[in-house]
């Protein structure tokens, strides 16, 4: 009786917190949206954000604080990026993505669909906003709102996925930290598509995560949604499925085959060994328009993969010159290195600016995770999940780390998949707390 008293006082205490951090939010909102003058549109695309925060942390209450916390760390951080300081990735692309917006929005609702990015297929974020931007005004605040909608959203279904795959106390470690990340708290304040990348590959995760459960059919479509939308937005993202679709044509045909031995033949693994191999056939040597690859002919074109290693050693945070490989020898042995950097940098002695740092504490967490990722390879691998999340994972480690060149966009593009490196580690994670559990697979 006592135990359950001290628990109801916690409840109610937290829930008391969790009302003063909710009104401290709108209080901040309220007054920064007044005495800065936001335009109506941004002002109704952050309450907007407020009250889908609100309801997320009503349904998902163990999750309240964490939520509250992730959205009032990035009110701030929007709140100074528009008017006291230059925050680093805020000009370039995502100045670029808010322009194109803006041209594509000029004759209305309807003339947005005539933009649709067929051959720029970078400017899908573009053309969202567009619509946006049509039926309101131009803000750029709208458009970070946006982003951090998904930003919001993408610490909730994280949390989801690694409460399914461990347990709740788990997933409260996961909330904290992507909730403090400085990479994801500032790439969910601006227009740009790691947001949005986030969260539907995290959809993708969560459908494979339900499929190694239960192998029906909804979970794939809900996978290969999330990868294809994902992929509408960064092309890269098509590898994750492509590779799954790999993994799930091997195992039918090794369970299928099981079941003729054993004579129970199952229609769904029928089904699926059929359209995977099918599909797999199709994409190896017909399919011509891949994005990012256009043909899976030319992962094996080693002259188009050095011409396009040529070209991306640009800017001051270029990888050094000797790490660029010009023959297709020098690309066997310089990949590793390369995907080293990718994954790794900026190391100590290649920061030469104060934006720098932050980039020094993202690779140095990268370190961390490897690091844990060595240490637990045997327990990763065991687990039929975890194993395919890391293969996915390595597969976007090197499509993205070989032709990567400096270490300003590996940040940028490590940031998309970052999820799925702290999923793999979570349980070596130190938990921030002075009561410390050994979790077990």
């Amino acid at each position: 009786m006592e135990k359950l008293f001290k628990t109801k006082l916690v409840d109610t205490k937290m829930m008391k917190t969790n009302n003063l951090f909710f009104l401290v939010i709108i209080s901040f909102l309220l007054l920064s949206c007044f005495i800065l003058k936001t335009d109506f549109s941004g002002t109704i695309g952050l309450i907007f954000v407020l009250l889908l925060t609100y309801y997320f942390s009503s349904k998902y209450k163990f999750l309240t604080t964490i939520l509250y916390v992730s959205l009032f760390v990035r009110l701030i951080t929007i709140f100074l990026g528009n008017n006291f300081i230059v925050l680093p990735d805020s000009w370039g692309d995502a100045t670029l993505f808010e322009l194109k917006a803006w041209e594509w929005s000029q004759d209305g609702f309807l003339s947005v669909f005539n933009n649709y990015p067929t051959k720029e297929s970078s400017f899908f974020i573009s053309w969202i906003l567009a619509f946006f931007y049509s039926l309101a005004d131009r803000s750029v605040i709208l458009g970070q709102s946006l982003s951090l909608i998904f930003g919001i959203s993408s610490i909730l279904l994280a949390s989801l996925i690694a409460k399914k795959i461990w347990n709740e106390s788990i997933s409260l470690k996961l909330g904290w930290i992507l909730a403090l990340y400085p990479t994801l708290i500032l790439y969910s304040c601006l227009i740009l598509r790691e947001a949005y990348v986030w969260f539907f590959l995290l959809m993708a995760i969560y459908g494979i995560v339900c499929w190694c459960e239960d192998r029906k059919f909804k979970s794939l479509i809900i996978s290969f949604v999330g990868f294809y939308v994902a992929t509408l937005f960064h092309g890269g993202m098509i590898i994750g499925a492509l590779i799954f679709l790999f993994i799930i044509g091997l195992i039918s045909i090794l369970d299928f085959s099981k079941k003729i031995i054993n004579l129970r033949v199952s229609r769904n693994y029928f089904i699926i060994m059929i359209l995977s191999v099918l599909s797999l056939v199709y994409l190896a040597f017909i399919a011509d328009s891949i994005p990012k690859i256009n043909s899976l002919k030319n992962l094996l074109d080693f002259e188009k993969i050095l011409t396009v290693i040529s070209k991306k050693n640009i800017h001051s945070a270029a990888y050094p010159e000797w790490t660029i490989p010009t023959t297709s020898f020098e690309l066997f042995y310089k990949s590793p290195i390369r995907i080293i950097y990718f994954v790794f940098s900026p190391f100590p002695w290649d920061v030469s600016k104060i934006n720098h740092i932050m980039g020094l504490f993202d690779g140095t967490f990268h370190i961390i995770l490897f690091i844990l990722l060595i240490k637990n390879f045997k327990k990763i691998w065991k687990d039929k999940t975890l194993r395919i999340i890391f293969i996915i994972f390595l597969s976007y480690i090197i499509f993205y780390g070989i032709p990567t060149g400096n270490f300003g966009t590996g940040i940028r593009h490590r940031a998309k998949f970052i999820f799925l490196f702290i999923l793999l580690v979570l349980p070596w994670i130190p938990k921030f707390s002075l009561n410390k559990k050994n979790y077990k697979l």
